[in-house]
C-alpha cells in the first residue's frame, strides 16, 4: 500500500514537471529554461526534480520518448488488413492521441526552425522515420504500388502532408473535432483536391 502511494507521488511529480516545462517551452527555447524556473512553475523542489532528471534536456528526451512510445502503439495497433477498411480509424486515434497530449504535443509538433534545437526538431523527425518505416513494411501492397521509387515519392509526399496537418491543426488551437480531421486527411492521402481546390469525395 505504501509502495503504491509513493509511485502515484512520483506519477503526480513528474507530471507537473512535464506540465511545466510544456508551458515553458511555448514561451521560450529549452536553451533558456532554467531547472530553478521550472520547479518555481511546478512548485517542486530542485532536490526531487534530480531524483528524476539530470537536467532540463533530460527531462524533455524522456518526455519525447514517452509520447512517441504511446504515438507508435497507437499506429502499430492497425495492421495492414485493418487498413483495408480505410485510414480514417488509425488517423482519428493520431488526432486524439494528439488532443490528449495537448500543449506538450503542440510544442513537439513545432516545425524545425521552431524547435529550439540546434539540431532540428528530433521528435518530428522521428515521426516521419517511423510513418515511413510503416509504410515500406506493410502499405505498398495495401496501395498497389510496384515502382519502389515511386513508392519512395509517394510517401515523402504524404508523410509530409500529414506532419503539416497536425501542426496545422494543433496551432490553431484543435478546434476540429479528430474525426473531422480524420476524415480530411483521409480524402487527401487517398483522393488528394479536385480542381476547385477542394478534396476529391
Amino acid at each position: 500500500m505504501g509502495e503504491q502511494r509513493a509511485d502515484r507521488r512520483v506519477r503526480k511529480t513528474k507530471q507537473l514537471l512535464q506540465r511545466s516545462l510544456a508551458a515553458l517551452l511555448a514561451e521560450k527555447p529549452l536553451s533558456e529554461i532554467t531547472v530553478k524556473e521550472l520547479t518555481d512553475r511546478a512548485d517542486v523542489n530542485r532536490g526531487t526534480f534530480y531524483c528524476h532528471y539530470r537536467d532540463i534536456y533530460d527531462l524533455k528526451d524522456q518526455m519525447e520518448g514517452e509520447l512517441f512510445e504511446e504515438l507508435v502503439s497507437v499506429i502499430d495497433s492497425y495492421t495492414a488488413d485493418t487498413l483495408r477498411q480505410g485510414l480514417r480509424p488509425l488517423m482519428a486515434d493520431v488526432f486524439r492521441f494528439l488532443r490528449r497530449n495537448g500543449d506538450f504535443a503542440l510544442v513537439m509538433l513545432r516545425p524545425d526552425s521552431q524547435s529550439g534545437s540546434k539540431t532540428g526538431n528530433v521528435f518530428l523527425d522521428r515521426i516521419r522515420a517511423e510513418i515511413f518505416r510503416r509504410g515500406l513494411q506493410d502499405w505498398q501492397e495495401l496501395y498497389g504500388f510496384q515502382d519502389s521509387a515511386q513508392w519512395d515519392y509517394y510517401l515523402d509526399f504524404v508523410v509530409a502532408g500529414c506532419v503539416a496537418l497536425l501542426q496545422s491543426w494543433a496551432k490553431k488551437g484543435m478546434r476540429e473535432a479528430p474525426e473531422e480531421m480524420a476524415a480530411l486527411s483521409e480524402q487527401l492521402i487517398l483522393r488528394g483536391i479536385d480542381r476547385k481546390g477542394e478534396p476529391r469525395r
